[in-house]
């Protein structure tokens, strides 16, 4: 693996406090290299991408999943030095 191009290859986001950021650090644990750094008026927790083509796309949907849990509305992210807004993913209707 060249870590050179996967470490050109991150995404951070933008947590409102301390906790949500350690608590989405903590969802990352086992499913990626993440890092979480504390500043004055919000929390960053940093995810590097994987070289599969899809690996953006499934973080996001994650991240997504894990706001609705969380009951947070949306967060701010950055890639490529764009920065974005990912709302909470609602889950699906069902019939009935």
């Amino acid at each position: 693996m060249d870590f050179k191009e996967s470490l050109e290859e991150i995404v951070l986001f933008e947590l409102p406090t301390d906790l949500s950021a350690y608590q989405l650090l903590k969802h990352f644990e086992s499913s990626r290299l993440a890092w979480l750094q504390n500043g004055d008026a919000s929390s960053v927790v940093g995810a590097v991408l994987t070289p599969d083509v899809t690996d953006f796309a499934e973080l996001l949907r994650d991240v997504q999943a894990w706001l609705y849990r969380s009951r947070l509305q949306a967060i701010r992210f950055e890639v490529d030095g764009r920065t974005y807004v990912l709302e909470a993913r609602q889950p699906a209707l069902t019939a009935g």
